[in-house]
């Protein structure tokens, strides 16, 4: 195949890179971004795997802003013409998108793209109307009897104030339409809560607002689903350590397993949304009453899926031959109990961690003020000792991440990976040693 990758800005697109250049004959990849530099230092373009890469318009843009429709507005038409245009100089008869925003694009104009004669890995527009809605995923989780935040989008300020009077502060305020948390806020004080809500709703049409679940474990469930709403690949992850805290929390390491009791719900969520692909599903316990709550779902490959494909488990060649109308057979063999890190990025993490510590400790012991979440402090000095002590200092498999084992192999894509990565750690300094 002639395979077209997207987004090459984001961590999964080198995965997906790495998963299927076995199998193409040739890789194209495209550069875009909220600026002319991101756009032009997207890592997995500049991989010694790709064979051409090409600037496009940035997709996102409207749907960012809540401008969804069936029909592609004047931007997303202009960014598929280009796309049309790249396929045809490169005979590209692939095309694999990883963000949510090219997602949507690209399923809108699924069947545009197979007349002529081009796969998008990508699902049924229909079918997605509710994994790309913040709120549809929570409503159709609990349907399917899955835990989840309490969530309203309000009609009213009358409604605002009754949610304010039934859940407890905090609480998010979220636009339905988004990917990263770009453009959650927490409201912690209730006088702050209607002027939060009517700025994000300024940028986005009917954001919702959502309780806070409090807590330091987050567990995230990856399933890849069949066309018969079956999973075929299912792995879970036993969280030793997250980065970042608040809304941007994120796993650091955590070991494999594939067993988990939230398997049947996973399974009951996946028939309620009623389509095929690879999903995260984003989980965390409760430090109220020890419940796994659903936090969102993303009906795409995400940033972790270096983890699997490093593990043997190759979901993009999964989700490519699903695209193809093939069958698949469920994934068996997993790597279990192997413990996955991502060195050079927990270098990375080090001095925003010590700093999240310190402001937090001023904050709290100096300046006698609330933490936003009690059950979610900072690391401790000992408690990173620890963590680095287990990563390091431990036997038995483990799965070190994609760019630090690529470094030298790939240097460009994997150098570019970390200065994003460090550009992410910048934008998290105003939310440290709440």
């Amino acid at each position: 195949m002639n395979l077209l990758i997207t987004n090459s800005h984001a961590a999964q697109a080198y995965a997906i890179l790495r998963a299927l250049r076995p199998y193409a004959t040739r890789v194209v990849a495209t550069m875009n971004g909220t600026t002319r530099w991101r756009a032009r230092t997207s890592h997995a373009a500049y991989s010694r795997h790709v064979d051409a890469r090409y600037d496009t318009p940035h997709p996102a843009v409207d749907w960012l802003a809540g401008v969804v429709q069936d029909t592609n507005t004047e931007n997303e038409e202009a960014y598929v013409r280009r796309i049309e245009d790249i396929c045809r100089a490169e005979r590209i008869d692939t095309i694999f998108p990883s963000s949510d925003a090219e997602v949507y694009v690209f399923a809108k104009n699924k069947a545009r793209f197979a007349r002529q004669g081009i796969v998008c890995i990508v699902q049924d527009y229909g079918s997605l109307k509710i994994p790309l809605d913040k709120y549809e995923t929570n409503c159709a989780a609990r349907r399917a009897g899955f835990p989840a935040p309490h969530t309203i989008v309000p009609n009213s300020r009358e409604d605002i104030q009754s949610f304010a009077d039934r859940v407890p502060p905090p609480w998010l305020v979220k636009p339905r339409c988004t990917f990263g948390s770009i453009g959650t806020r927490v409201v912690r004080d209730r006088a702050d809560l209607e002027s939060t809500y009517e700025m994000t709703a300024r940028r986005q049409a009917r954001p919702m607002i959502q309780e806070f679940i409090p807590g330091r474990i987050k567990e995230n469930l990856y399933v890849v689903v069949d066309h018969d709403a079956c999973i075929r690949s299912f792995m879970r992850t036993e969280v030793l350590k997250i980065r970042q805290r608040l809304v941007q929390d994120s796993v650091a390491s955590f070991r494999i397993s594939v067993d988990s009791l939230l398997y049947v719900q996973a399974h009951a969520v996946m028939r309620e949304i009623g389509t095929w692909g690879g999903f995260t599903c984003q989980t965390k316990i409760d430090a109220r009453d020890g419940v796994p709550k659903l936090l969102e779902i993303n009906p795409r490959l995400g940033m972790h899926t270096w983890f699997r494909t490093q593990s043997g488990v190759n979901e993009p060649l999964l989700l490519l031959r699903l695209a193809r109308g093939e069958s698949i057979q469920t994934v068996t063999t997993f790597p279990r109990g192997a413990l996955v890190f991502e060195p050079i990025e927990d270098l990375l993490d080090l001095p925003f961690e010590l700093l999240d510590l310190m402001l937090y400790r001023i904050r709290i012991n100096i300046l006698g003020r609330q933490p936003t979440d009690r059950h979610n402090p900072p690391y401790t000095f000992v408690e990173l000792a620890k963590s680095f002590a287990t990563n390091y200092g431990t036997r038995g498999r483990k799965v070190i991440g994609i760019h630090t084992r690529h470094l030298l192999e790939d240097p460009a894509a994997c150098g570019f990976g970390f200065y994003a990565y460090a550009g992410l750690l910048l934008r998290t300094i105003d939310s440290r040693g709440k």
